[in-house]
């Protein structure tokens, strides 16, 4: 039945989206920060990338696969310097649990800003065409119908993950000091500018 790809769906979404990343320190810090419509927000950002990323796969764009591969390593090396950017920001912002203005601006520029890291990872396609093939959904191109269910699935799956992890995070928040948001941000900027040096270190290699 075309509903239990959705069921598939959620579960790729879920798996796609939980390993822990530049997205997912950034949804959590602002989750702290702001709120958790602020993080929402972020994750969301994100789950609209995984999902333009699961349908290129479940629809077999074997041509746009190509041009992945193609440009691949430079739009790695992008996405590396922004995160490189992004931890610089995060280890010298020092926020202030009274300062925070969760505004709707706001809120879209981080969702914009999570969509872009999400897309700028473009070797994500690779990970949707693996758990596709893991799962025995290799031919989703032959069937449009059980493809639209299945990106449909991702992005409730990758918006589940997203509501739990902010949901998560903000019952922590009343527990936290200015110090406590400090230290996340210091370690949130180390484990980022990792993930950009990895992503441009692998390209000149």
């Amino acid at each position: 039945m075309p509903v239990s790809y959705v069921v598939w769906g959620i579960l790729i979404g879920v798996l796609m989206a939980a390993p822990l990343g530049p997205v997912n320190l950034i949804c959590i810090r602002r989750t702290l920060a702001f709120s958790q419509r602020n993080g929402f927000s972020v994750g969301m950002g994100a789950a609209v990338a995984d999902t333009i990323f699961g349908a290129i796969a479940a629809f077999g764009l074997s041509s746009v696969m190509g041009l992945v591969n193609q440009v691949n390593g430079w739009v790695e090396m992008a996405g590396g310097l922004i995160l490189i950017l992004v931890s610089i920001n995060l280890w010298f912002k020092h926020p202030h649990l009274s300062d925070a203005e969760d505004t709707v601006r706001d809120r879209v520029k981080g969702a914009v800003g999570a969509f872009m890291l999400t897309m700028m990872n473009p070797m994500t396609i690779l990970g949707f065409v693996a758990l596709f093939v893991a799962l025995g959904l290799g031919n989703l191109h032959q069937t449009p119908l059980q493809a639209v269910m299945l990106v449909i699935g991702i992005f409730f799956g990758s918006s589940l993950w997203w509501f739990i992890i902010t949901r998560s995070a903000g019952y922590m928040k009343n527990r936290l000091s200015d110090d406590h948001l400090l230290v996340i941000n210091r370690v949130s900027a180390v484990i980022v500018a990792g993930c950009g040096i990895w992503a441009l270190g692998k390209n000149f290699l």
